[in-house]
């Protein structure tokens, strides 16, 4: 089964690294060589097992797209009916769900009306209710997401869940009493009840994430400290507490079955015990939604219950191969979550370190500790790839808190649910248990988290530097005896030494950034980093600084940018600084006028520095100019042997003006970050005869209300002979500046690294 699960994986994965989806006929063709395998009988699994998760992938893949919200829906003022297909998460003053369709825009289910689509409503219009049925009005877009290197994939989360729109509610209200998704209420009812017990306790989120698997009442604050110490897994319903609770009831069961020949004499008691574990922890994944980890646990304890109901001892490798295989079958598309690898990698690491070795079996201490080994090595070079961090007190902090959670918080929550209906003050005394044993550990977690060495960030790894690492890691994994198992350590460095920038002394790199409609970039030179504004932020308290800068200075290696500039005040331009300034708090800013932030030095004209042989020159604004708004934009030119980019925020045509009387010619350059998005405001003929730039890029989002970049604008720059990029239709474009070469465009982020879920 093993051989089967590799197979079938590699057929889903060979689909998931396409382009664009096949046709029926070229799956046929692709699949119809592998029948030239049957005849040998150790090539079986390969020859049916590859070409079926080929063609699953293909079938569920199809059914997804063709579920997409058709295009010339997008943007309308339509009215939607159907049911509420989750539990509401507030985010701000917003509350997000997914929404089931019953008709939308009075047509039923087809293709081009999604089955599935993901809504925002501000709470003050309404609140609907998990499983309610209503009618919205609402406007959609197809699924889109930012699309930068180290950035969240959310085009690919919409696609593997199915989402075929995403947009906003403007109003509505509910249809009827009529409601669906009976367990979906009752978790909703439960994480409702959790949070009125427990009122103002700070930790009364964690207690309704592991009652129920709802993580939105869980803060940010508490989502960074879990995040930089690796135990996530803590509050997710997950193998490790499905695994407990088994464990729990087969002990119990069996406890109990033993000691009665009436109960014996009918069912043997380790059938019983079996049974009654798995139908525990069925319970307790149906409760949390049934997601991915859930089901690989549930799969191999279905596994473990029919090797005893058939008197049969599977190997540990065919019980992980077929939880494999059924988790596949089940949702092939999950194959693309970082919680697929992680959750296989971490069963695969224990089962190599405790399987099939010679001696003693170990205390229980020995044991845990040897655990936390063998996931802490194991998931290393993942972690490194999926998150470009490892917090090297993950070991210390798991070993401290998964035995608290395991054997103290996860029981007490339990039970205190279960006796919420039935006995409420009972209830309410167990969670409020559950939330001391969570409070009397959570010191520790900030104290580890607040390590800053423990962390270790990176570039994300090539594909060379991630198989040498699971090598290293591996090999460090060997019983003791195998020889040089201290020299695997070097084979893991490479995931956490930043790889040289590769930019050569007098050049520079210009990357544009997509953060929708807004502005971000960041110019790199041999040896150091800046940041030009930070995007915009969101309703929901989020913001691009968080979502995408940083995550792309991590991919990239940058452990801190040596400046931020904030061309103005604006939100699309200023919104991620917060999120900057709280992740590099020496990091110095300078900003145009009228900036409200403190500890930002003011941008004026004359302001010079120098990086490895690369000029950045402060063009504007003047010192003690009446401007403000939009033509306080702070503008930066950077020039370097490879030519030269223009950074020039919102300034307007009164700007433009007054920078051409200040620099004339001298604003002639190579790249040009258009000013104002491509707006009718901005982009004067004569400013940009004077730039005359060979690259022109636009920082726009996709279906921008304002129609940005103009047409008119697009026209007077294609007059000029320049090669133009967009946020919308590229994702991040990079330019390169190198001597003797005239500066181009080298990466269009969005058509380079196109998936079949990508919008083109």
């Amino acid at each position: 089964m093993g051989k089967a699960a590799v197979a079938m994986l590699a057929g889903v994965l060979l689909l998931l690294a396409l382009p664009e989806l096949p046709s029926g006929y070229q799956v046929a063709v692709l699949c119809a060589p592998f029948g030239l395998l049957l005849l040998p009988r150790q090539r079986l699994a390969w020859a049916l097992f590859l070409p079926l998760g080929f063609a699953w992938c293909w079938f569920i893949a199809g059914s997804h797209l063709a579920a997409r919200l058709a295009p010339e829906l997008e943007g309308q003022k339509i009215t939607a009916t159907g049911w509420v297909y989750s539990i509401p998460e507030e985010r701000g003053r917003l509350e997000n769900f997914e929404f089931e369709i019953e008709t939308l825009d009075g047509r039923a289910l087809a293709p081009g009306i999604p089955r599935l689509i993901r809504l925002s409503m501000d709470q003050s219009l309404a609140q609907p209710g998990a499983g309610e049925h209503w009618r919205l009005d609402v406007r959609l877009r197809r699924p889109r997401g930012f699309m930068d290197p180290g950035a969240f994939d959310y085009e690919g989360w919409l696609f593997r869940h199915d989402i075929g729109a995403t947009g906003y509610a403007t109003g509505g209200a509910m249809l009827d009493g009529d409601t669906r998704f009976p367990l979906l209420r009752m978790r909703a009812s439960l994480v409702e009840h959790i949070q009125k017990r427990l009122g103002t306790d700070q930790f009364a989120g964690m207690a309704a994430a592991l009652a129920t698997g709802d993580q939105g009442a869980i803060s940010e604050t508490q989502w960074q400290v879990l995040q930089d110490t690796n135990t996530v897994h803590l509050m997710a319903i997950a193998g490790l507490h499905i695994g407990v609770l088994a464990g729990l009831f087969f002990l119990l069961t069996g406890s109990v079955w033993r000691h009665s020949a009436w109960l014996c004499s009918r069912c043997p008691t380790p059938v019983a015990a079996a049974v009654a574990a798995l139908l525990a922890a069925s319970m307790y994944a149906a409760m949390a939604g049934f997601p991915l980890p859930t089901q690989r646990a549930l799969i191999m304890l279905a596994a473990f219950t029919l090797g005893v109901l058939l008197r049969r001892r599977l190997k540990a490798i065919d019980t992980l191969g077929l939880a494999m295989v059924g988790v596949l079958l089940l949702d092939p598309l999950s194959a693309a979550e970082a919680s697929f690898w992680l959750s296989f990698s971490a069963v695969a690491a224990i089962l190599f370190v405790f399987g099939n070795r010679l001696g003693a079996p170990k205390s229980w201490l020995v044991d845990l500790l040897r655990t936390q080994w063998a996931v802490g090595i194991g998931l290393l070079p993942l972690l490194a790839f999926f998150f470009q961090r490892a917090g090297l007190t993950a070991p210390i902090a798991n070993l401290v808190e998964v035995p608290i959670y395991s054997l103290l918080v996860v029981p007490l929550v339990l039970m205190g649910a279960a006796l919420l209906a039935l006995w409420p003050w009972a209830g309410t005394l167990l969670l409020k248990g559950a939330t001391l044993m969570i409070g009397l550990s959570w010191p520790l977690l900030e104290r580890l988290a607040d390590i800053q060495p423990a962390l270790l960030t990176s570039s994300t790894p090539g594909w060379a530097a991630l198989g040498v690492s699971l090598l290293g890691a591996t090999w460090l994994l060997m019983p003791r005896g195998v020889p040089a198992r201290l020299a695997a350590v070097g084979l893991l460095l490479p995931l956490f030494v930043a790889p040289l920038s590769g930019i050569p002394q007098g050049s520079f790199d210009l990357t544009l950034l997509d953060v929708g409609q807004g502005l971000s970039a960041v110019v790199r030179t041999a040896g150091h980093t800046l940041v030009y504004d930070t995007g915009p932020k969101f309703q929901s308290g989020s913001d691009t600084g968080g979502e995408v800068v940083i995550p792309y200075l991590m991919s990239q290696g940058i452990a801190a940018p040596d400046l931020a500039v904030v061309s103005h005040g604006d939100s699309d331009h200023a919104g991620g600084l917060a999120s900057l300034r709280a992740a590099f708090r020496d990091m110095p800013v300078i900003s145009g006028a009228e900036y409200r932030f403190p500890d930002v030095i003011t941008c004026i004209r004359g302001q010079h520095w120098e990086w490895d042989g690369v000029s950045f020159q402060v063009l504007y604004p003047d010192a003690g100019a009446p401007v403000g708004g939009n033509d306080a934009s702070c503008v930066v030119r950077v020039s370097g042997q490879g030519g030269s980019a223009l950074l020039t925020g919102d300034i307007m045509r009164k700007s433009e003006r007054h920078l051409l009387e200040l620099e004339g010619d001298a604003l002639r350059s190579d790249t040009l970050v258009a000013p104002h998005h491509g707006s009718n405001s901005s982009s004067s003929e004569p400013f940009v005869a004077a730039v005359s730039p060979s690259v022109v890029l636009f920082p726009v989002g996709y279906r921008n209300r304002w129609g940005f970049p103009k047409p008119e604008v697009v026209a007077r720059y294609l007059g000029e002979g320049a090669t133009l990029a967009d946020s919308a239709t590229d994702g991040a474009v990079r330019v390169r500046f190198r001597p003797a070469v005239r500066p181009a465009v080298v990466m269009r982020w969005r058509p380079d690294m196109a998936r079949l879920w990508t919008a083109h």
